[in-house]
């Protein structure tokens, strides 16, 4: 038997002898009047009952010190034989298990904030135990598989996620500050839209199994409600695409969308300006915000980073893309043939590309791909290609061009704007013209719709975790997901750590 076992088999017995002698291991009532920093705040001689997750316990004969932790931080009860009642029972509680104590506050000797127990009670007991506080999880599977743990003994990603709360609640407060409504749109679509994507697809047993698809987007949907009525909406979901997994990519996202009407893609730069801003004085206290920045990896393959300041002070710069690639790469893609444009492309690419028939717009916009690596500070990529997407409209003063952002942080995109696209003829040809292997079908629903007439409008998708990443000073977008998407573990395929670096308690 592993110690691991041996450390299960005895904690499952002190439950069942619990249960056996009448008393409840996992009790209803988990009242308790304070939080331990509400405690901590209280004057000595108060009386509070507090409770919490032990974190440490010490016995010393006919005196013991439990640590125990809440949401709020840690605070110590102080047990003695003759002052808290039932101490014996002491040896019930091991670390890991949820306690509640009811005493006076007090200073020990030491100096230290406590609660002196009058008595106490055992809330939870746990039949695992936490990994050593020294040694940790193991290794970073662990921490993503194993959330709960990860949270338990890594006090820093628990903040990173209070740091999601606030950074997701300030987005909010400034689109409504301009009159933005929220609103909800489907997450299963018989149709699926607004973005060049793949889909998953699943089915509807009551109609016949009916194929529906998870949203990849929330754009068609909002837009029928700028026609409808609504001058401003916007939503905070998730989107699903079946594509690949990265650092920067999880098949399940967190987007802000939201549509303006009588805006164009001036208003939202403006409008992205002020979302970033808002949302670093509130996770960060400034708007001048430290960033690691990945610049390569070592011979071990850890990370070799770069401490940047990231300034979202506006006005941000706006380039357009070939002003962006004649800049970094020396290249003006107006001079260039489309052959000498492929050959170009080719040249950069590590592999030969696709066979798919030459697109000068895309292949433009595939070379600016090359000079992403310079968009350090806050970045507006503007003026794209028409053949970039099917929903922008054309740029006022050419033609071949669409009224499209893109922003960039610390070379990341982490948007997409538009002065949106209202007219109904031309939107059926874009979305023809586009349609291919992986264009989305053709919604006709959607197109008849804007035919009743849709106003002028400013469109715009934030990634919410990649922003997040940003503010919290993450590189990874696993690390600001609570759940990320993991693979399958193997047959057999373990990633629990040496039982030696379970600590007992």
């Amino acid at each position: 038997m592993s110690k691991l076992e041996s450390i299960i088999k005895q904690r499952r017995a002190i439950r069942d002898r619990l249960i056996a002698e009448g008393r409840a291991p996992y009790p209803q009532d988990g009242r308790r009047s304070h939080t331990n920093a509400e405690a901590l705040a209280e004057p000595e001689g108060a009386s509070v009952t507090v409770g919490g997750r032990v974190r440490a316990l010490r016995e010393m004969g006919k005196i013991a010190f439990a640590k125990i932790e809440d949401e709020t931080g840690m605070i110590q009860i102080v047990l003695r034989k003759g002052d808290t009642a039932d101490f014996e029972r002491l040896k019930d509680i091991e670390i890991g298990d949820f306690m509640r104590a009811t005493g006076s506050r007090m200073v020990t000797k030491t100096g230290e904030q406590s609660v002196l127990a009058a008595r106490f009670e055992l809330l939870a007991k746990a039949l695992r135990p936490l990994p050593d506080s020294y040694y940790g999880l193991a290794n970073e599977e662990q921490r993503y598989r194993r959330r709960y743990l990860d949270l338990i003994m890594n006090k820093d990603v628990a903040e990173v996620f209070r740091k999601r709360s606030i950074i997701i609640s300030s987005v909010r407060r400034t689109l409504e500050r301009h009159g933005f409504l929220e609103v909800e749109t489907p997450t299963l679509q018989p149709l699926y839209g607004g973005a060049n994507a793949r889909p998953f697809i699943t089915h509807i047993n009551a109609y016949d199994g009916m194929p529906m698809y998870l949203k990849i987007s929330d754009e068609l949907y909002l837009k029928r409600l700028l026609i409808g009525g609504f001058d401003k909406v916007y939503e905070i979901d998730k989107d699903f695409r079946n594509e690949g997994i990265s650092y920067r990519h999880n098949p399940e996202f967190t987007m802000m969308e939201c549509y303006a009407a009588y805006w164009d893609y001036t208003d939202i730069m403006r409008l992205v300006e002020e979302i970033y801003r808002d949302a670093a004085i509130a996770a960060t206290g400034s708007d001048i915000v430290p960033y690691d920045l990945v610049t390569g990896r070592d011979e071990d393959g850890e990370p070799i980073t770069q401490r940047v300041e990231l300034n979202f002070r506006d006005p941000w710069e706006r380039l357009t893309m070939k002003d962006g690639i004649r800049r970094h790469l020396a290249i003006d893609v107006d001079e260039l043939s489309d052959a000498e444009l492929a050959a170009e492309l080719n040249r950069r690419r590590p592999a030969p590309g696709d066979a798919e028939p030459f697109n000068r717009g895309k292949a433009i916009a595939e070379l600016f791909e090359f000079t992403e690596d310079h968009y350090i500070q806050p970045t507006f990529i503007i003026d794209f290609p028409r053949e970039t997407t099917a929903f922008c409209k054309p740029h006022r003063d050419d033609p071949t061009l669409i009224e499209r952002l893109e922003p960039y942080i610390a070379r990341m995109e982490v948007g997409n704007g538009y002065t949106e696209l209202n007219d109904p003829v031309l939107q059926r040809q874009f979305m023809m013209d586009e349609r291919g292997d992986d264009a989305q079908p053709l919604d006709e629903d959607f197109i008849q719709a804007m035919e009743y007439g849709m106003p002028p409008a400013g469109g715009l998708g934030l990634g919410i975790d990649r922003m997040v990443m940003l503010l919290t000073n993450q590189s990874k977008i696993r690390d600001v997901l609570l759940f990320p998407t993991m693979k399958p573990l193997s047959p057999g395929e373990s990633i629990d750590g040496d039982d030696d670096q379970a600590d007992s308690g």
